[in-house]
């Protein structure tokens, strides 16, 4: 897979980071020459072939690097996996949002499959049990410097399984006499958790080779089937099918254990809702007794951490800090439940031709995914009170129609905004099926039935019952959500769209999309100035306008106009087309066309993002080493935890002045993360 320069640095640093040098520099020799064998990477690496096999097990343990064994010449070729090596970066916001998600139990086994790589679920139980409990009372670690897995080296000479090796995210003290041991049942049920939620996930050795690899393979044994070769329209369908239900079969095949799970209660809405009134952070699993016992059964099975999941929960995080923003905390966490409700079914951010999907999955992303009222009501929490954060009107100020209407597709970008189709507004009052009769039953219901309290149309109370105990009590609260979920729905930015008679879906693709004009407008104006921000918007909907016609639409003088784009123009921002009048090509003959190339101006914002990362990470390195004095004394195990009483005062300023410039180093490699996510991940 081709990246850029700055990429195959930063992946190669991330890498050197968490897992030290010997995988780092295979990684970086296969980014930079591509695809290559053992002999090739002895070349390149200058390691022995012992050492090269040795990291080559290790990274392809973590998934970092693919292999391809040709059936014809038995020879066994590797390629790097630079996503997997820049999700690296992430694991600390991975960590934190399965840590409030899904509690601290699973943020430790989520930590130790970082640290394992894929394992087999014995294993990981057995490791989990061995260095949890044993300092159960500083489980996140007395530490406050980041050389433990979410920022630091592991140290590959120790072995994970030995008793006394390795202690992870402690401070290496014995286990307190009043600590109880973790038990292998808790541990199998919150892994059960994990697993039916998708965070984890169970590896095949299809697994370990490239996409493009696997396709390849399939296509070829396909083709053993059609021995006259592949011509005319009818034998290319029946070859296409082939090769689509081989796919199928193999995604099948990887998420048995997930469906078994999932087929296990793990979702009923009772079980959710009584894990967060009882546990209120969810911290252990939820699997009852039949999600832990049928791991049991597969303790062989071999698991890992699926980072495409994961990158569907930050992109929830971020869309409700986004909605927040705009909409408030109520109403963003009626959005919050919506989205948690949503993607239960949405395993992935984004897919390509080479995305191996089953039934299920191809379903879901061709017809998309919607939820019903309902359905958001059992995902929100019940310490949420949907009464708080909307106005009041009138009922003769609401017009139940235009309220409840339906937009059956989703919106189109138009320039910097969403804009709904033609075919996505029913017109009002064509038909009786143009909005949403729920809205106006809840409303009878409400008004029939038993109120508690003075509540308004909108879903306002003074002092209503809030507990969920009682039908009318569950009708009320959801009629309220409802009026949050209106509100997402009309918003400018429509966070949600009102699909279906009682059904609400999020389109991902142009809420994305409006994000990524944000950042980049953001940028823009930090760097060029309002006039810069006003061409972009101007060349973003109209296309290429020449430099006669943009100063009239911009209402700026010519000559300000001419330096502003040419700024812009050196910076990567804006791109210049010339049309020649005649064969001459002179300067007064010549058209100048300008324009905004979306695709071009990201793809030269995140190669900009590569580069700071980079040199931050440098930095990093270069203020680890002018300290190596005092690590070599904060470092020992009896120091860990207590610098401050332990190390000496000079010693012990120069050691938080490094912490002070980690954290200031780490924080603006988070940020640029942020923008890479929006602009390529999400």
């Amino acid at each position: 897979m081709l990246v850029t320069k700055n990429a195959a640095e930063l992946c190669a640093l991330l890498v050197n980071e968490l897992y030290g040098q010997l995988p780092s520099r295979i990684v970086a020799a296969l980014l930079a020459r591509g695809r290559s064998n053992v002999r090739d990477l002895v070349l390149y690496t200058s390691l022995n072939p012992a050492q090269v096999r040795h990291g080559l097990a290790l990274v392809i343990q973590h998934n970092l690097v693919f292999y391809h064994t040709d059936h014809e010449t038995t020879i066994t070729t590797y390629e790097a996996n630079p996503q997997a090596s820049y999700h690296l970066v992430r694991v600390g916001k991975i960590l934190d949002i399965i840590d409030r998600k899904y509690g601290a139990m699973a943020k430790n086994i989520a930590n130790d499959l970082l640290m394992l790589g894929h394992v087999e679920i014995s294993q990981l139980v057995r490791y989990h049990r061995l260095k949890h409990s044993r300092n159960k009372g500083a489980i996140n670690g007395d530490r406050d410097r980041g050389h433990d897995l979410e920022n630091g080296d592991v140290d590959d000479a120790e072995d994970p399984f030995d008793d006394d090796s390795l202690y992870v995210n402690g401070n290496g003290n014995g286990i307190p006499d009043d600590v109880k041991p973790i038990e292998a049942d808790e541990v199998y049920d919150t892994l059960a958790q994990l697993i039916a939620a998708g965070v984890v996930e169970s590896v095949s050795t299809t697994m370990l080779q490239a996409p493009q690899d696997l396709r390849t393979s399939v296509e070829q044994d396909c083709m053993k089937e059609f021995p006259n070769g592949i011509r005319g329209a009818k034998v290319t369908s029946e070859f296409d099918m082939m090769v689509k239900s081989q796919l199928k079969a193999i995604g099948a095949e990887r998420a048995t254990i997930k469906r078994k799970l999932q087929d296990s209660a793990l979702y009923e809405p009772s079980n959710i809702k009584r894990r967060k009134l009882t546990n209120g952070g969810m911290s252990n699993g939820f699997a009852g007794d039949s999600g832990g016992s049928i791991l049991r059964d597969e303790s062989s099975t071999v698991v890992r951490l699926n980072f495409d999941k994961c990158l569907v929960e930050l992109r929830n995080q971020k869309l409700i800090d986004h909605a927040e923003d705009f909409v408030g905390e109520t109403t963003a966490q009626v959005f919050a439940a919506l989205l948690a409700s949503l993607c239960r079914k949405v395993y992935r951010c984004q897919h390509d031709q080479y995305t191996i999907m089953t039934e299920e999955e191809e379903e879901t992303y061709f017809a998309g995914v919607r939820v019903t009222t309902e359905e958001v009501f059992d995902h929100l929490c019940p310490t949420v009170d949907v009464s708080t954060g909307i106005g009041t009107a009138s009922e003769d100020d609401i017009d139940i129609r235009f309220a409840e209407r339906i937009r059956k597709y989703p919106p189109q970008v138009q320039g910097s905004h969403l804009n709904g189709t033609l075919e996505g507004d029913e017109v009002l009052g064509s038909d009786d099926e143009d909005y949403d009769r729920a809205g106006e039953r809840l409303k009878e219901a409400h008004v029939n039935g038993h109120r508690h309290g003075s509540i308004t149309q909108n879903g306002t109370k003074s002092n209503g019952d809030h507990s969920g105990e009682g039908q009318s009590s569950r009708s009320e609260q959801m009629r309220q959500m409802r009026q949050h979920l209106l509100i997402l729905a009309e918003a400018k930015q429509q966070f949600v769209r009102h699909c279906g008679q009682n059904e609400w879906t999020v389109d991902f693709g142009p809420l994305m999309q409006q994000l990524r004009y944000a950042e980049l407008d953001t940028m823009i104006e930090d760097n060029f100035g309002r006039h810069g921000l006003r061409l972009t918007r101007i060349l973003r909907e109209k296309g290429k306008l020449d430099d006669k016609t943009l100063p009239a639409m911009a209402l700026m003088r010519k000559p300000d106009v001419h330096v502003k784009m040419a700024e812009m123009e050196m910076a990567g921002f804006l791109e210049v087309q010339e049309v020649p009048r005649d064969n001459n090509r002179a300067a007064n003959r010549t058209m100048f066309f300008w324009f905004f190339d979306e695709s071009r101006t990201l793809k030269r914002v995140l190669d900009n993002a590569y580069k700071s990362m980079v040199r931050s990470l440098e930095r990093l390195e270069v203020e680890r080493y002018k300290k190596k004095n005092v690590f070599a004394v904060a470092d020992r195990k009896d120091v860990q935890g207590k610098e401050e009483e332990m190390l000496r005062g000079d010693v012990y300023n120069e050691y938080l002045e490094y912490l002070d410039i980690e954290k200031k180093l780490l924080s603006q490699v988070s940020k640029l993360d942020d923008l890479v996510s929006i602009f390529q991940d999400f």
